[in-house]
């Protein structure tokens, strides 16, 4: 019996089993027998058939027709990827693509160190990109695939996976598609949220997402993953303490002159809980800081004397500033 592909249980509960004629001599299953996880992922089973019967299936009966107009443009779209993202020198391969679009692409630009990989061949080593384009829902051993891929990729290194959305052509229920996406060759009915629990499991980070449709209307997602990295909370903490110190360093060159504060929102609170100028009040007309103090300071609603205005917004300060000026004020205006 085949474990889950996401979490590897088998707790599972049989849905149906569909039934397919199967030429003379070619290795598919007979039927498919369609089961649910207890953590909610659809796929099939068949305890007759091994990773290997789909492997020989592959390798000498699959591919024609598969190659069409959507593909091209989605080919294209991960070459446009690479190319903004990486430099030529990188180590690429294309997963279970064939001698797809993506890597004669990727060659004529100039990336010498690309490779196309079958599902059951050896991957080289420390690898900068992995595509699988279209591929996981096909693969019977998903765990054998995704240990290939994560021991292949280096630390940092990008995985690109495009899959049918299970979630979105069940619900959007394609014209033209009377059994949707439940055949032979795709046994693995992935939701966004499977494909994550999947990519986690084996230390994988989600960088981007986007949903799209193909043949027939078919709905498709393509995923961006970056392996065994904190690059979202390293990114984010770079550029937000690079932007706070300058912040907090133009404050500083308050040095001592009194001013007044306009505007409470999170970053002036934090730029000031680093460092506190001579402030002598806050100003905010928001009715929840009616009445409030700050560091024991009133917050006004408008400026009570000439003192310089300093202001630490982000997303408020056009609509700040066309306020102050609309109001007639003429206090001096410090922009942090």
């Amino acid at each position: 019996m085949r474990s889950c592909p996401v979490c590897n249980s088998s707790n599972r509960k049989d849905l149906w089993k569909m039934p397919f004629l199967v030429p003379d001599g070619w290795t598919n299953p007979e039927y498919i027998q369609w089961v649910k996880c207890e953590c909610g992922m659809i796929y099939g089973d068949n305890p007759a058939i091994t990773q290997e019967d789909y492997n020989v299936y592959y390798d000498q009966k699959y591919g024609f027709g598969v190659t069409d107009e959507n593909s091209t443009t989605r080919l294209r779209e991960r070459v446009a990827y690479v190319a903004m993202t990486h430099d030529k020198s990188a180590r690429i391969v294309d997963f279970g693509g064939g001698d797809s679009i993506f890597s004669q692409d990727l060659i004529s630009l100039g990336y010498k160190d690309t490779h196309n990989v079958g599902c059951y061949d050896s991957m080289p080593d420390d690898v900068d990109v992995i595509l699988a384009s279209h591929v996981l829902e096909h693969i019977y051993d998903v765990d054998e695939a995704m240990s290939k891929i994560t021991n292949a990729l280096r630390r940092g290194g990008t995985f690109i996976v495009d899959i049918p959305d299970a979630g979105l052509m069940a619900t959007d229920k394609p014209i033209g598609m009377p059994i949707l996406d439940f055949h032979q060759k795709h046994i693995n009915h992935f939701r966004a949220l499977d494909l994550l629990r999947l990519a986690e499991r084996y230390g994988f980070e989600l960088v981007a997402t986007n949903a799209y449709l193909e043949r027939m209307g078919c709905g498709c997602r393509v995923y961006y993953f970056v392996k065994n990295s904190n690059l979202i909370a390293d990114e984010s903490y770079i550029y937000v303490m690079n932007n706070a110190k300058l912040k907090v360093h133009a404050l500083k060159e308050l040095c001592n002159q009194p001013v007044c504060v306009w505007g409470c929102g999170d970053i002036a609170l934090h730029c000031l809980a680093v460092h506190w100028p001579n402030v002598k009040y806050f100003v905010d007309i928001d009715p929840a800081f009616r009445g409030a103090t700050i560091k024991g300071l009133p917050v006004y609603d408008k400026p009570i004397d000439d003192l310089p205005i300093v202001i630490n917004t982000q997303s408020q300060k056009k609509n700040l500033l066309e306020y102050i000026k609309s109001l007639g004020i003429k206090n001096r205006i410090i922009e942090i």
